[in-house]
């Protein structure tokens, strides 16, 4: 097909240039160059947008190629989704990583009555003698031991206090 072909078509419909790039979402100027040219590429993406309008002929012989490149590109636009999603994926691992491993400070308040200054326990909110680490003694031996020194304690603290 020629250009000459396809600006008789174009008239035949009753279609300005103006028109029918708009129609078909070109601009004037491609609509201009194909009809002159010598010879139509009907595989170019312009002409293919005008026989979508214009009953251009061979109009099959074009519609395999545009599948398949329609196919290819819901393809690549499938594959860079699924890149997108992976990357987002491991953005996300990464802060909650962060998030989990976090040091804050403690903000207990201490037997001054202000906030305790020290960094939290990882993931924590307060530090390992506000909530942290700090169980006490688990076995027999270790809670009496403790349990002593708070009698010694006491004893100390109510000899003081009678002097």
């Amino acid at each position: 097909m020629t250009g000459a072909e396809l600006a008789a078509m174009r008239k035949a419909a009753g279609l300005s240039q103006i028109k029918l790039a708009q129609r078909v979402g070109i601009g004037r100027h491609a609509v201009s160059y194909w009809e002159c040219k010598a010879q139509v590429e009907r595989h170019a993406w312009a002409v293919e947008r005008m026989a979508e309008v214009l009953p251009l002929p061979d109009a099959q012989v074009a519609t395999p190629l545009r599948t398949a490149l329609a196919d290819r590109r819901a393809q690549e636009m499938a594959r860079q989704d699924a890149l997108r999603l992976a990357l987002m994926q491991a953005v996300e691992a990464q802060i909650e990583t962060v998030r989990a491993h976090r040091r804050v400070r403690c903000g207990a308040k201490t037997r001054k009555g202000t906030a305790c200054r020290m960094k939290s326990e990882p993931g924590k909110r307060r530090c390992k003698f506000h909530g942290g680490k700090s169980t006490g003694a688990r076995t027999a031996e270790g809670k009496a031991r403790i349990a002593e020194a708070q009698r010694r304690r006491w004893a100390k603290w109510r000899l003081k206090r009678g002097e």
